[in-house]
């Protein structure tokens, strides 16, 4: 299947994988793109400690990098999160030199203003892709000179826009408002996500939580299975940091720009129903991230390694998307991709047959 982002990306296939901390190392990129789409390694890809150390954040990444351009000869992306300065730019900063170093052929750029790394990239050859959550944001990465734009839906598992648009909506009228190509994320998983967000007017798909479920996802069996048992009504959005203009009144900001303040799709398990029980049945980014008595600048990726590596999910939060409920089995990459892929074409020659072609 040709479309515009096919054609930029070189690619077989429009499928993106979307980036998700600790576990899209080099071996799910790399399975991804010899399936014929573009796997992306992801921050503290292939690790299972956390550190705080600049130089060891780039030379980890840098090792990935290589492992994954060792296990396929096919493009693959590197996500950089933009840093907020004063609390974790120089992370991102030196990620993206590595980036430049290594000369990986794509970067998918997320969480924070386009006009923040796309001309160093640009100017190191790369083809670069801005995530975004809103009309506007698309609007601002193309004017800054991105190649493609990636709009994600609140239906996504991780972290979406503050407004919390849904894919259905936001993916037609970002196509309407961008001339560069357009991938669509956000609760898809299947061939009929993938045909839908080509109707909205999207060149290709960007998946996440249903690539967890393959066999070369690193995230534990606990987690892999809690996806497979997930139903239409399995997870929830909650909100974190502001409104565009507001500040709030405790923490939870994090100096965070507009782009990167926004919602956190999560699983509901007894860790969830509990806090938001203790709560008086709300909750709060801060009430499932952090810890009693903990002090921690890391406690955030301490929970996710204990959760998505260790498998520790009835103690911590997973971030899943809202198509779990349509996940049933765990294949290999190159087996989904090709399931997905042959039937696309049967779910458009259902559409012809409507038609009466």
């Amino acid at each position: 299947m040709k479309t515009r982002l096919t054609e930029i990306l070189e690619i077989e296939h429009p499928i993106i994988l979307a980036p998700m901390a600790w576990i899209t190392d080099a071996s799910l990129a790399a399975a991804v793109s010899n399936a014929g789409g573009l796997g992306t390694i992801g921050p503290n890809a292939g690790m299972r400690t956390v550190t705080t150390d600049v130089e060891e954040t780039g030379e980890r990444l840098r090792s990935q990098i290589r492992e994954c351009r060792a296990m396929t000869n096919r493009p693959f992306a590197v996500n950089f999160v933009v840093g907020v300065p004063g609390w974790d730019r120089d992370f991102s900063d030196r990620c993206v030199q590595v980036g430049i170093e290594e000369k990986i052929p794509v970067a998918i750029v997320s969480q924070g203003s386009p006009a923040v790394y796309t001309r160093r990239l640009k100017e190191a050859g790369m083809r670069v892709v801005h995530v975004c959550s809103n009309v506007r944001h698309a609007r601002k990465a193309q004017e800054t000179g991105v190649d493609a734009v990636v709009v994600s839906g609140t239906e996504g598992g991780g972290h979406s826009g503050f407004d919390q648009m849904t894919t259905f909506c936001l993916v037609p009228q970002a196509a309407e408002a961008i001339r560069i190509p357009l991938a669509a994320g956000g609760g898809v998983v299947d061939a009929r996500g993938v045909v839908g967000a080509l109707a909205l007017g999207a060149d290709g798909v960007y998946m996440g939580t249903r690539f967890i479920a393959t066999k070369e996802c690193p995230a534990h069996e606990n987690v892999k299975q809690a996806i497979l048992q997930a139903q239409d009504t399995s997870t929830m959005a909650v909100r974190h940091g502001s409104p565009a203009g507001l500040k709030p009144p405790g923490a939870g900001d994090r100096g965070f720009v507009e782009e990167r303040r926004g919602s956190v799709r999560i699983l509901i398990n007894d860790y969830i129903l509990n806090a938001m029980a203790q709560k008086g049945g709300t909750l709060s980014y801060e009430d499932f991230r952090s810890v009693p008595g903990e002090v921690d600048p890391n406690t955030e990726s301490n929970r996710t390694v204990r959760a998505f590596l260790h498998g520790e999910i009835q103690e911590n939060a997973i971030t899943v998307g809202q198509g779990a409920g349509l996940i049933r089995d765990v294949p290999t990459c190159a087996e989904l991709i090709h399931e997905i892929m042959e039937q696309a074409e049967g779910v458009l020659d259902r559409l012809d047959g409507i038609r009466g072609k």
